[in-house]
């Protein structure tokens, strides 16, 4: 049976792939919105704080004598690639990709 420590290693390892994921997705968004200056800027921020906050839940992971799950974070870069794709293929992509990043 998991105690608190291991549920606290698997949530941690779940928000450290969420936050790869989250950089990912980002990370394509901006990169395709060329005709969003101010959009493109705040993305690219959002960027940096995500980037951040994965460092920080990287940190706690390893202070805890942990490391992350690369099956997770796999998972979520794919994720974030198919849906940074599906972006490709739609007349509203910026309205999309707006939705898709709020949720992060």
């Amino acid at each position: 049976m998991a105690n608190a420590a291991d549920h606290l290693m698997d949530w941690l390892r779940d928000a450290h792939a969420m936050e790869e994921q989250a950089e990912q997705m980002l990370s394509a968004t901006a990169s395709r919105i060329q005709h969003y200056p101010v959009l493109k800027a705040k993305i690219e921020s959002h960027l940096v704080e995500t980037r951040r906050q994965g460092q920080l839940i990287r940190g706690c992971i390893e202070r805890r004598g942990g490391d992350t799950s690369t099956l997770k974070d796999l998972a979520g870069k794919v994720t974030a690639m198919a849906q940074g794709l599906s972006g490709l293929f739609v007349s509203d992509e910026i309205v999309k990709a707006a939705m898709a990043s709020y949720t992060f």
